[in-house]
């Protein structure tokens, strides 16, 4: 009898594992519902802000691949749809921190031409007594 109850633990074994490789393979095929959804407010926040100003090539990559994510979730190519609205993200972000540098040297350039005008007029003043 002992042999029987040893003989039976690997088949019992095997319907465990199938069904643990069954819910983890329904689990890989979910939408990526999420993931898209931050992607597109992302691109929606990079289009509001400056970064078609200073960085336009990204803002566009971001587009266009926001929009091969939501082709791909149409054809129900959910990992391609996770992927794509994974590097829209990134882009969109990337975009995001390129257009806050930009405005941060633009910022700094006004800044260097306002005390370079500045010392002009010390200059002047002090040259005038």
């Amino acid at each position: 009898m002992a042999s029987r109850k040893v003989s039976l633990r690997p088949w019992m074994a095997v319907p465990l594992l199938c069904g643990g490789l069954i819910i983890s393979g329904c689990s890989a095929g979910k939408p990526p519902l999420g993931t898209l959804s931050q992607a597109e407010l992302a691109v929606q926040q990079a289009d509001k802000g400056t970064a078609s100003v200073y960085a336009p090539l990204e803002l566009q990559t971001a587009r266009d691949q926001l929009s091969e994510a939501k082709r791909a979730m149409a054809a129900e190519e959910y990992e391609e749809a996770r992927r794509f609205a994974d590097h829209a993200l990134v882009n969109a972000q990337l975009a995001e921190a390129k257009a806050g540098a930009g405005k941060a040297r633009a910022a700094a350039e006004e800044l260097r031409k306002s005390i370079q005008t500045l010392r002009g007029e010390l200059e002047r003043v002090s040259t005038a007594r």
